[in-house]
């Protein structure tokens, strides 16, 4: 008996459609390794460690605690300073005194700015001290000799750890406040609803409105790539959207920005201001940049009126 010939197997999926899938598939990962590529770029340009100098709030003669503190596979350096009382003088025996004494006076939390290290921030402990309120001021990961390599996800979990010591170390100060300035305000609000949970409230000093408004301005992003379709400019991550981000806010909030700052408007400040809740206060000052910010008694002054009372 003569067999029928052999057909060919029917496929399971058309061919046409095969080759569709794997095109998208193909597409996916490229898009995927394009963002990933370009938010590697981004933050290689918005952050800029600084490396370590030999200054500390000791050369200003204001004493302090040296810290380690851990921060995923290494440590983050950190300084603690203890507010001296405004009534006593500033003398070594008082700073002993005063830290055997309960801790009472508010306290601040220091978020510093890009290129910049806990040498820096000495001469703002020293404003703090003498003002009666104690700070923590730290390096990022990979700024001065934190460990570490510096990225988002790296300041992030350095902003958590802190954030640890701070509460334990200020658990009896009369307020805690969380103070960031410029790339550190962004730092500060990247994870502000787990961070403002043990405070008393919020000072951002110089900041931007996001990451991506900030490259389209700076002219590292072209702005008619901005202009594209959602879709395309997806490709564009926002490392820090502080808009979207201070609307998560609860606390009271202090905004403070420069009418002289050309690196950051202050209609960004402006923008913040709208997009938080209340209670809340934006000052403007008059007479410095971006570089100056808290550079006076004058600017200082609506800073540590929040930090001890609260919004006036």
């Amino acid at each position: 008996m003569r067999r029928p010939p052999a057909l060919d197997p029917v496929p399971l999926v058309p061919r046409w459609l095969l080759a569709i899938v794997v095109l998208l598939v193909l597409l996916g990962g490229g898009t995927l390794a394009s963002r990933w590529y370009a938010g590697r770029r981004a933050a290689g340009a918005l952050i800029e460690p600084a490396g370590a100098d030999s200054t500390t709030p000791r050369s200003l003669g204001v004493p302090y605690a040296d810290l380690q503190i851990p921060s995923g596979d290494h440590l983050i350096h950190a300084r603690w300073v203890r507010a001296a009382r405004p009534d006593t003088a500033h003398t070594p025996a008082a700073a002993a005194a005063a830290a055997l004494a309960p801790l009472a006076a508010p306290a601040v939390l220091l978020f510093h700015g890009n290129g910049t290290s806990l040498a820096e921030q000495a001469g703002v402990q020293q404003v703090l001290y003498r003002a009666g309120i104690s700070s923590l001021a730290f390096d990022y990961s990979g700024f001065g000799t934190s460990g570490g390599t510096a990225s988002p996800r790296a300041l992030r979990r350095d902003a958590r750890a802190a954030f640890g010591v701070f509460t334990d170390s200020a658990r009896s100060a009369s307020r805690r406040i969380l103070l960031g300035a410029s790339l550190g305000a962004a730092v500060l609000l990247d994870d502000i609803t787990d961070l403002e949970a043990a405070s008393d409230g919020v000072v951002l000093v110089g900041t931007f409105t996001s990451a991506r408004d900030l490259a389209i301005r700076s002219g590292r992003v072209p702005d008619q790539l901005a202009r594209l379709p959602r879709l395309i400019t997806w490709l564009l991550p926002d490392l820090y959207d502080n808009v979207a981000a201070i609307r998560h806010l609860t606390k009271p909030v202090l905004i403070v920005a420069s009418v002289q700052d050309s690196i950051f408007p202050i209609a960004g400040a402006e923008r913040l201001y709208a997009a938080a809740s209340e209670p809340k206060r934006l000052v403007r000052l008059e007479h410095t940049g971006h570089d100056a910010y808290l550079a006076t008694d004058e600017s200082w002054q609506p800073v540590i009126a929040f930090i001890k009372q609260g919004p006036q």
